[in-house]
C-alpha cells in the first residue's frame, strides 16, 4: 500500500479534527469552565488543551514530515502582492514588529518597575475581569500557565500554520497560497478568545522568514505576558 494511501486520509481527519471538533469541543468546555471557575476545573482545562495539542502535532509530524511543517518556500510568483512589491514586504514587516513590541511591551514594564521598585497598577489586570474563568490565578495555574504557553506556541504554530498551510496549500488542494493563508487564519481564530489578526501576523512571519521558529517564540511570548499582567496572587 502506497504511503501516500495511508498519510492522505490522516490529513483529511485531523484538518476536520482541526476545523469542527476542536472548537466545539473547546467551546463546550469553556462553557463548562465558566460555570465551574475552580482551580481543579482550571487545571483540568490546561491539561486537556495541551493533551489534544500534543496528540494533534505527533499526528501531524508522522502525516507530512517536520520538513513540510517547520519550513515553507514560496515558489516564484506566490504571494505577488507581498513579496513582488517593496513598500508592501517593508509595511507588513513594520506592522509584525510593531505587534511584537506590544506584545513584549508588559514584560518591558514590569522589569522596569521592579528595577526601579516602582508601585504597580494592574489597570490591565482590571480591564480583563471578564477571562478570570480562564486565566490563571493560583501559583500553582501560572506554573501550569508557562507550560500552556510553551505548548501553545511550538504546537498551535505547527498545526495552524505548517500543518494547515502545507495541507491547503501544497497537498493535496494545493490552493493559492494567500488563500491558504487566510483560510489558516480563519480557523485559528476559531479556537481562541481573540480574532484570527494574530494568526494572520503569524502566518504572514512564517511565510516571509522561512521557518516557524520567530512565529513559535513570538506566540508563546504572546501568551506568556499574562504573567506580567495579571495581578500575582499575594496581591
Amino acid at each position: 500500500m502506497a504511503l501516500s494511501s495511508i498519510t492522505t486520509p490522516i490529513q483529511h481527519l485531523l484538518f476536520i479534527f482541526l476545523l469542527v471538533v476542536a472548537p466545539a469541543w473547546d467551546f463546550y468546555d469553556t462553557r463548562r469552565l465558566k460555570r465551574n471557575p475552580s482551580s481543579p476545573a482550571k487545571v483540568r482545562y490546561y491539561k486537556t488543551l495541551m493533551a489534544w495539542l500534543w496528540i494533534a502535532t505527533m499526528v501531524a509530524l508522522a502525516a507530512v514530515g517536520w520538513r513540510s511543517l517547520f519550513f515553507i518556500h514560496p515558489e516564484p510568483g506566490e504571494m505577488p502582492w507581498l513579496l513582488e512589491h517593496a513598500w508592501v514586504f517593508y509595511v507588513v514587516e513594520a506592522v509584525i514588529a510593531l505587534f511584537a513590541a506590544l506584545t513584549l511591551l508588559p514584560l518591558a514594564v514590569v522589569l522596569r518597575k521592579k528595577l526601579l521598585k516602582q508601585p504597580r497598577k494592574y489597570s490591565s489586570a482590571d480591564a480583563l475581569k471578564s477571562l478570570d474563568f480562564f486565566l490563571p490565578a493560583t501559583w500553582s495555574e501560572r506554573r501550569l500557565w508557562v507550560w500552556i504557553c510553551i505548548t501553545a506556541g511550538i504546537c498551535e504554530e505547527t498545526l495552524f500554520r505548517g500543518f494547515l498551510l502545507s495541507y491547503l496549500h501544497v497537498f493535496p488542494w494545493a490552493l493559492n497560497l494567500t488563500v491558504a493563508l487566510l483560510l489558516s487564519s480563519v480557523i485559528f481564530g476559531l479556537h481562541h478568545l481573540y480574532a484570527g489578526i494574530a494568526g494572520l501576523l503569524f502566518g504572514l512571519l512564517f511565510i516571509l522568514t522561512g521557518n516557524l521558529l520567530l512565529p513559535m517564540i513570538l506566540h508563546a511570548a504572546m501568551d506568556l505576558r499574562m504573567l506580567a499582567i495579571l495581578r500575582p496572587p499575594a496581591e
